[in-house]
């Protein structure tokens, strides 16, 4: 007899469970098929670097909606109250599929993606693996490096120096490790595998300047490196360039800043002919200026070849 009421209490349940999947399956396919209550599916999210998570997910044929909300928590997004307590990271475009999340501190991150109407609507309607993250994206810091926050910029007076400058996170060690020279058997080998290319004749690119440095800034970081550029990249004193550059990036800086001068820093060695510490560097900023990221790579690796003599 208890065996009999042990097997009528599994299976209540296995039916309740079964009853719960069932009804939330509904809803998301309804929710699908209706395009009033738009739902992101596929949400898939992916540690790019060492404190970059890039986030896709797919949108349904009937999608319509005015744009995509994007949240982020430490612990798993579940709750509807989580959504409507938090601000979201980042809004985009209803047709973009794409977010690119940039951390300040190490941890394990959850995110969701909800859709959100021409009246400023969310349709909160969460499905873990659907439009949800059931797995956390662990991000941890390599050896030697610290969990350090960017200075908020009320703490320092545009146009004067921070108290104390925090220190560069220098992603990219190498840049004065002289180039392996290559010996004579195995030069003439990619002479050989070359053939017509290897005397074909090239034309560098014209400098590149963003607009955002066209026009000399007030203060802070952008004042910094519009005179860098004055003093020596614009003059074409490559070589002068890079030194300052470097010395200006030894320094923490805002993101865009940091962007635009490492930029620099690749043409500038670029023009210096030091053509593999260029492409390390443009390889470095294809997440952030990806078209004219992949155009100077392509221009770098024409010249980074065999030497002629």
């Amino acid at each position: 007899m208890h065996n009999i009421v042990m097997s009528r209490s599994v299976l209540r349940s296995a039916k309740t469970v079964f009853i719960a999947f069932l009804l939330a399956t509904t809803a998301f396919v309804s929710a699908q098929t209706t395009s009033t209550r738009p739902v992101c599916t596929s949400l898939s999210a992916q540690k790019i670097g060492i404190n970059k998570i890039k986030l896709t997910w797919k949108i349904p044929d009937s999608f319509k909606a005015a744009s995509v909300a994007v949240f982020r928590s430490n612990e798993p997004i579940t709750l509807k109250s989580t959504i409507s307590a938090e601000r979201p990271v980042a809004e985009v475009p209803a047709k973009l599929t794409t977010y690119t999340d940039t951390l300040k501190k190490f941890g394990e991150y959850y995110y969701a993606v909800i859709a959100r109407d021409k009246d400023g609507n969310l349709f909160n309607m969460l499905f873990p693996t659907v439009n949800a993250t059931a797995k956390a994206v662990v991000l941890e810091p390599p050896n030697g490096f610290y969990d350090i926050e960017s200075t908020p910029e009320e703490q320092y007076v545009p146009g004067f120096l921070r108290e104390l400058p925090l220190p560069y996170l220098d992603l990219i060690s190498d840049l004065d490790i002289p180039p392996t020279q290559m010996s004579a058997k195995a030069t003439n080998s990619g002479y050989e595998l070359a053939g017509e290319y290897a005397v074909k004749k090239l034309k560098p690119l014209p400098p590149y300047v963003f607009e955002d440095d066209f026009v000399c800034a007030t203060g802070g970081d952008d004042f910094y490196l519009f005179e860098s550029l004055k003093n020596y990249f614009i003059k074409k004193d490559y070589k002068g360039s890079v030194t300052d550059l470097r010395k200006l990036l030894s320094v923490k800086r805002s993101p865009e800043v940091t962007t635009r001068a490492v930029f620099y820093l690749a043409e500038s060695q670029y023009y210096c002919k030091n053509y593999r510490h260029a492409l390390e560097l443009f390889l470095f900023l294809e997440d952030d200026v990806p078209e004219l990221a992949k155009k100077w790579i392509d221009s770098t690796l024409d010249f980074y070849q065999i030497p002629t003599n």
